[in-house]
């Protein structure tokens, strides 16, 4: 026995010298002999298919795009499979017992546990391993980004050949709960040497969740198809750059001003000669239970949503007519939308809800809809612009209620929905912009958090989240109070300085704001002023001026690209509250109709003469009478 044992050692020994490195097998360490067992090929069939023989010279090229780099990925080594869908929750815990290919056909878990046998040599040896064990840290994802329409693409890098049963590297999608493996996609071909790089292309054709999802790179550790037969061995990765898979690549629209008003009438909007519409589009209308609602297929589930006919006829009439479109996604609470609000917000208490991203089934529900409405409004005869997620996200506790969550779970709640919504419009229309809401209490605490604290903190937490998502503000610099629309007045000045830590930005000191994105976070960061308002409860003429004077500072603000009235109209209920912020039947109207046209001053100057002063160009930096009616902007 100690010959036979002696023997096979010097036999390996010299195998060890003449043979690569990297043998699929277990590794026995001290001073016990190590023995290498090699995996029998997988063989999957068709009913009634027989074993095809290989050719005798098989072209193992690499392809020209991937030379150098190390990968060892071609067409034949990456065939996608699914795991059967179902519970999310319940998949983890009790994973389907057959393996699921793309084409339909199924295997049973047999094949993947046929006896191993070790791989001999001819002198009677085995070789060892230089195989690592696999740990969430074995490869390192590199690069997971849109690369070209309907493509996405991961990379990773291997710095040792990691130990498994087979000879593969699986991309695994995560739940994005808590980043366990969750369904098979794809998988590539071992390289056998370290410091390789191996990578996964997708196609997202028929596939929207693909670009919304989380990945991560996974070995088989175990015999059989199950998912507790996989170990993670890399880092998370959400897709990055999701607009270079949109199919529709048209630039982003700037209307001819920056003019716009809020409704869903275009009656209203051709009146007033406005060049942005801005609607907002509660969930339950994407939920109602009617005739236009149609099946959407996500991540191999089948969900209802409606099509919202009446809101696409306004959109492609917007259109049509070169009037840019901003929609505002809220989620309201209705028996359709309860479970999808944060978990503990229960009860309808507040205006609306923050999304509930800590249930799997509830978040995946959030992206199959989001998803869903960016394809609705992406064409380029029915698409959106501007897209805001949530209302003045700051005051929570009444326009975007999350129930019981510390700032830290909140940001993060926020900053995935966002990431989210993100994805989907970006995927879909590659030039729309994606918004966040702040109201104007910018370093004060209002029912809620600082405006100025909420941004800073949603931009962090985003760019730990995915790289390169470019986010936008939507700000809403309504008069303080809002009661007395005569922000130029000079009352409540130590609430209202030019600095960045001013307790309140309103129009009045406007650059405060501008000044702090555009140095903070570069000029790409566009501001749209999405939603103000000024009373005529002081008097029309200080109304129309407030008007006026308002669009005049947003038009000569580059950093600006919107400055959006609010109300046609006045509300019954507001103006019971001194807020009679509607334009109709007033000398607002006029003023509006025609600030942003060659002859503006003629319809404004009198207003801003008698209630501002004559030299109320003094209030409005960068102030040049070319620029109120071009779109004047530093990107």
């Amino acid at each position: 026995m100690k010959k036979r044992v002696l023997a096979m050692i010097l036999a390996a020994m010299v195998t060890i010298s003449a043979c690569p490195a990297a043998v699929w097998g277990e590794e026995i360490f001290s001073s016990e002999i190590q023995v290498f067992e090699e995996e029998p090929q997988e063989v999957i069939l068709e009913e009634g298919e027989e074993i095809a023989l290989p050719e005798l010279e098989e072209d193992l090229s690499v392809p020209e795009e991937e030379a150098g780099g190390g990968t060892w990925q071609t067409e034949e080594d990456t065939e996608e499979f699914q795991e059967i869908s179902g519970d999310a929750s319940k998949a983890e815990q009790e994973p389907a017992g057959e393996e699921v290919w793309q084409d339909g056909t199924a295997e049973a878990e047999a094949l993947f546990t046929q006896p191993e046998e070790p791989e001999e040599f001819s002198d009677g040896g085995e070789l060892f391993s230089s195989e690592a064990k696999a740990g969430v840290s074995s490869c390192a994802i590199t690069s997971c980004s849109g690369i070209s329409t309907g493509k996405i693409r991961i990379t990773a890098r291997v710095p040792q050949p990691v130990k498994s049963v087979d000879k593969y590297y699986y991309l695994f999608q995560v739940n994005p709960v808590n980043d366990k493996l969750k369904k098979r996609i794809t998988r590539t071909v071992k390289p056998d040497k370290a410091g390789s790089t191996i990578s996964f292309t997708l196609d997202t054709a028929g596939h929207p969740e693909y670009v919304m999802a989380k990945y991560a790179i996974a070995v088989k550790t175990k015999a059989g198809s199950k998912l507790s037969s996989f170990t993670r061995a890399s880092g998370v990765s959400y897709v990055s750059a999701p607009e270079k898979t949109a199919s529709v690549k048209t630039g982003y629209f700037l209307p001819a001003t920056k003019k716009g008003l809020q409704t869903t009438n275009i009656q209203e909007l051709t009146q007033t000669k406005s060049k942005t519409a801005f609607f907002n589009l509660p969930v339950s209308i994407l939920l109602a239970n009617n005739a236009e609602r149609v099946p959407y297929e996500y991540n191999g589930k089948t969900y209802y949503f409606n099509k919202i006919g009446g809101y696409t006829q306004f959109v492609r009439q917007c259109n049509q007519k070169g009037i840019q479109v901003t929609a505002q996604l809220l989620l309201d609470w209705s028996s359709a939308t309860k479970s999808l609000t944060a978990s503990g917000s229960k009860g309808s208490r507040a205006a609306y809800y923050a999304w509930n991203t800590k249930n799997a089934d509830a978040r995946e529900k959030m992206e199959a809809l989001f998803s869903f409405t960016a394809e609705l409004f992406s064409a380029n005869d029915c698409y959106v612009s501007n897209w805001i997620l949530g209302n003045e996200i700051n005051t929570y506790s009444v326009w975007h209620y999350p129930g019981n969550m510390s700032k830290s779970e909140y940001i993060t709640s926020y900053s995935e929905s966002f990431r989210s919504l993100y994805n989907a419009v970006r995927s879909k229309r590659a030039s729309s912009k994606v918004f966040l809401c702040v109201d104007h209490y910018w370093n004060m605490t209002v029912q809620g958090y600082a405006a100025k604290d909420v941004v800073d903190s949603v931009a962090k937490k985003l760019k730990t989240l995915q790289k390169g998502v470019n986010w936008n503000l939507a700000y809403h610099a309504y008069p303080y109070p809002l009661t007395d629309c005569r922000f130029w007045s000079g009352k409540n000045s130590n609430y209202l300085t030019n600095r960045s830590d001013s307790p309140i930005i309103s129009l009045n000191n406007l650059n405060a704001l501008t000044s702090y994105i555009r140095k903070t976070y570069g000029a790409n960061t566009r501001i749209l002023l999405s939603e103000q308002g000024f009373t005529s409860t002081v008097g029309q003429d200080a109304q129309a001026a407030a008007v006026a004077l308002g669009y005049y500072i947003a038009a000569c603000n580059p950093m600006v690209d919107g400055f959006i009235i609010r109300s046609y109209q006045d509300e019954s209920h507001e103006a019971a509250q001194g807020l009679a912020m509607g334009l109709k039947g007033k000398k607002a109207f006029a003023v509006f109709v025609n600030m942003d046209s060659s002859k503006s001053l003629n319809y404004t100057k009198k207003y801003l003469n008698k209630q501002v002063g004559s030299k109320w160009t003094g209030k409005v930096p960068g102030y040049n009478a070319k620029r109120l009616y071009k779109m004047y902007r530093s990107a």
